[in-house]
């Protein structure tokens, strides 16, 4: 990454404590200007405008109010590129050490492309369900990520050190199956799987009447299911990322939709300090003007105090989590 586009963007935070040294953005998104170079899939959802490196630059230093002078960034393949990942990879490449990258590929690449991938900074696959409105049953949802278990195991098989990454883009409703999958898949623990923005919770579908301090976020279907995920140790590691509160409820930043995401929030951190990871999912695709401030200061709240645990907690979700799942220490 140029350190002259860094430099030229004045950083300025609103965040009521600063973000940790070294904070990694777990899920953000890279969408090239040139569509003629890069060109969207048939079957796209939506048509998303351009976003780039130095406009992430300037979202993180400046446009924000985070306060994150370089950013350190793991770029998810956004889905109306397919199975394309030509321009994740530019981003990749452009980010350097600072960045990662989760591809979308089917599940019969080579050894030799996944090395590849890894050399240029991929260190994960993504399976994303919710965006293109794909639905499975248990069976055909087995089959799927056996497969990718499999060929991503490979490399495990001969440099053990290497852990790839299964991303999982799924609704909240099916973590009863992956759960159950994860206990019995074959060589489910030669890779990690995370979960992004919360384990799909949408309170407009999954928990319509949901009110903090009346209701038990376990009675939501699912999220027993996806705290068992992130802490039972005799599943392979999972972990599940904070991120997107947003696509949990378009009202954000509402403040009452942060009062009822704050009970599954702190459950998660509570439950799974190890396992979770915070996230901006920058550029937000189809939304607009989201304002990424509250959503890190109920992450903090959630964290605790500005005691011991509250600060060993903040490390954990914004940085040496992510670190350590995406390879970046």
């Amino acid at each position: 990454m140029s350190s002259e586009t860094v430099t030229k963007s004045s950083v300025v935070c609103r965040l009521s404590k600063p973000l940790p040294t070294g904070t990694i953005d777990s899920h953000n998104h890279i969408i090239p200007p040139d569509f003629d170079r890069f060109p969207t899939v048939s079957t796209a959802e939506y048509q998303p405008k351009p976003h780039t490196i130095s406009d992430a630059v300037q979202f993180y230093a400046q446009t924000s109010g985070l306060g994150i002078s370089t950013p350190r960034m793991v770029l998810t393949q956004v889905s109306v590129y397919g199975h394309d990942n030509s321009a994740l990879l530019s981003g990749v490449k452009e980010l350097g050490n600072n960045g990662r990258g989760v591809v979308e590929c089917t599940p019969d690449v080579s050894i030799e492309q996944l090395e590849k991938w890894w050399q240029l900074g991929i260190r994960g696959v993504r399976i994303n369900l919710v965006s293109v409105s794909r639905k499975v049953d248990e069976p055909e949802m087995k089959r799927m990520l056996q497969a990718y278990t499999d060929m991503l195991g490979q490399t495990a098989m001969s440099d053990a050190s290497r852990k790839w990454v299964i991303d999982l883009h799924f609704p909240l409703g099916y973590m009863s199956m992956l759960l159950s999958i994860l206990r019995r898949l074959d060589g489910a623990d030669r890779v990690r799987w995370c979960i992004d923005h919360f384990g799909g919770l949408k309170f407009k579908t999954d928990a319509p009447n949901f009110q903090p301090g009346n209701d038990d976020p376990y009675t939501v279907s699912g999220f027993k299911e996806l705290v068992t995920l992130v802490t039972d140790q005799s599943l392979p590691e999972v972990y599940v990322k904070l991120s997107a509160a947003y696509r949990v409820d378009a009202d954000y930043p509402n403040e009452h939709v942060l009062r009822r995401l704050e009970p599954f929030g702190k459950e998660l951190v509570s439950k799974a300090e190890d396992r979770v990871l915070w996230a901006s999912d920058w550029p937000h695709t189809r939304f607009e003007n989201v304002d990424s401030v509250p959503f890190v200061e109920a992450c903090y709240e959630w964290c605790g105090g500005e005691g011991e645990e509250g600060q060993r907690r903040r490390e954990k979700l914004f940085r040496s989590n992510s670190e350590k799942l995406w390879d970046m220490a």
